[in-house]
């Protein structure tokens, strides 16, 4: 499962995304592709070993 936190794909507000952005310790929100890019490594052969987690790809919000 990829836990991809807060994307912004329509909605949340310009307010929304201006007060979280200040959350990310990298200094912006994920684009669609953030998630999408670690999605799309998983349904590789270089990840077949990884199986069963919680992947958090969100830029350090999380923490």
């Amino acid at each position: 499962m990829v836990n991809p936190g807060p994307v912004p794909t329509g909605y949340m507000s310009e307010d929304d995304i201006t007060q979280l952005t200040s959350d990310f310790v990298l200094g912006r929100m994920a684009t669609t592709d953030d998630p999408a890019r670690l999605v799309a490594w998983l349904t590789t052969d270089e990840a077949s070993w990884a199986t069963g987690q919680v992947i958090s790809a969100d830029g350090c919000f999380s923490v």
